[in-house]
C-alpha cells in the first residue's frame, strides 16, 4: 500500500505516520504531496500522474471542478480517505493523536478495499466503521 497525504494536511503529520509504519510490511510508502510535487500543483495534474492505486488521505472532498477530480481519482484507481470537517478545526497535536488512533483501522480497511471515497469521522471507537461517500 502507498499512502499520500494531500496538501491540505501538514507534511509533518504524513512524515510521522510514515515513521510509525516502518514495521508495517504491507505499507510500502507514506508521503506528503509536497514530497512529490510543488504544493500548489492542481489536483487534476497530480492525481493522474501519481500512478495507479494510491490511498489518498485528505480533508478535501474533491468536489471542485464539477466532478472532474473524482473522475480522475476513479480512473487512476485511487482510494480516498476524507477526514470529517471537524478535523480541520483541531490543533495539530490533537489531529495527530487522533489520526494515530485511526491509522491501524485505515491500514486494515485499505487492505480490504480498492477505489471509492471513505469518510473518517473525528470521534474514534475501535468498532467504528468508515462511511463510503
Amino acid at each position: 500500500m502507498r499512502f499520500l497525504f494531500d496538501a491540505n494536511l501538514p507534511p509533518d503529520l504524513a512524515h510521522a505516520i510514515r515513521e510509525l509504519c516502518q514495521g508495517e510490511q504491507q505499507v510500502l510508502e507514506v508521503c506528503h504531496l509536497t514530497d512529490k510535487y510543488k504544493g500548489n500543483t492542481p489536483d487534476l495534474t497530480w492525481i493522474p500522474s501519481l500512478g495507479r492505486g494510491w490511498y489518498i488521505v485528505s480533508i478535501d472532498k474533491f468536489n471542485k471542478s464539477r466532478g472532474q477530480e473524482r473522475e480522475a481519482l476513479r480512473r487512476a484507481g485511487h482510494t480516498v480517505y476524507v477526514l470529517d470537517p471537524q478535523w480541520s478545526s483541531q490543533p495539530f497535536w490533537q489531529k495527530s493523536a487522533r489520526l494515530v488512533l485511526w491509522w491501524p483501522q485505515v491500514i486494515e480497511h485499505a487492505g480490504l478495499s480498492q477505489g471509492g471515497v471513505h469518510r473518517i469521522p473525528w470521534r474514534h471507537t475501535s468498532s467504528k466503521k468508515f462511511l463510503s461517500l
